[in-house]
């Protein structure tokens, strides 16, 4: 049975790219993702071009898929910071404060006096 064609995301055309660029081998990146060799050259051609990421048919260039990239990495980032302060905030609520908690315990000590 032939294999099936596959298609390869602009962002994973662009992760092997710069792994290469790193200075790992074609042969070991192409193994590692299961691609044929020939596909890596094709590639970092086009990456040079600026032609990575498909605008000639529509798809974005490699800029804006650093762009994006970049701005989703800082949209991470301020989330992870709100989630730490909601984190304290609700802890925080949680746990009875001193004050509180010497507040109800003198009113649960407190004796009935008589009646006069």
């Amino acid at each position: 049975m032939a294999r099936q064609r596959r298609s390869f995301t602009p962002e994973f055309k662009l992760r092997v790219v710069q792994e290469v660029q790193s200075g790992q081998s074609q042969a070991a990146v192409a193994r590692r993702y299961e691609l044929s060799p020939h596909l890596i050259p094709l590639w970092r051609k086009a990456f040079q071009a600026g032609r990575l990421g498909g605008e000639a048919t529509g798809g974005p260039t490699v800029e804006a898929l650093l762009w994006d990239r970049q701005i989703k990495a800082e949209i991470i980032q301020e989330q992870a910071q709100q989630i730490h302060l909601l984190k304290k905030a609700v802890s925080a609520l949680n746990q009875p404060s001193a004050s509180n908690s010497s507040a109800m315990s003198g009113k649960n000590s407190r004796s009935k006096k008589p009646a006069s």
